[in-house]
């Protein structure tokens, strides 16, 4: 199975860097599935991030995402899977809860 699960970072201008964590998302090509939870509260921070992933389809996000995850602006972390079997909608919440939980 073809699964990656990236972290979505936008813009802080509190530290002057993309360092914001936004979203996550999952692609799993061999079933042509994509899944994106939202952080809550950083809507402003994942604007480019939802204009980027308004309307793509899991072959578009797979093909387009290490060209984003470059990008200066909002780029992305690739991380290992928290939970690498099951649902690609749990992992990706997980994962959103792994990020939440260290904000504590």
């Amino acid at each position: 199975m073809t699964r990656q699960i990236w972290v979505l970072l936008g813009w802080s201008p509190q530290h002057g860097v993309a360092s914001t964590p936004v979203g996550v998302v999952g692609v799993d090509t061999d079933v042509a599935e994509c899944f994106v939870e939202w952080v809550p509260r950083e809507h402003a921070a994942g604007r480019i991030w939802r204009e980027r992933l308004t309307g793509a389809g899991p072959e578009t996000v797979a093909e387009q995402i290490g060209g984003w995850a470059e990008t200066t602006v909002a780029p992305a972390a690739r991380v290992a899977p928290l939970l690498p079997d099951g649902l690609l909608a749990d992992t990706v919440r997980a994962q959103v809860d792994d990020i939440l939980g260290s904000a504590r």
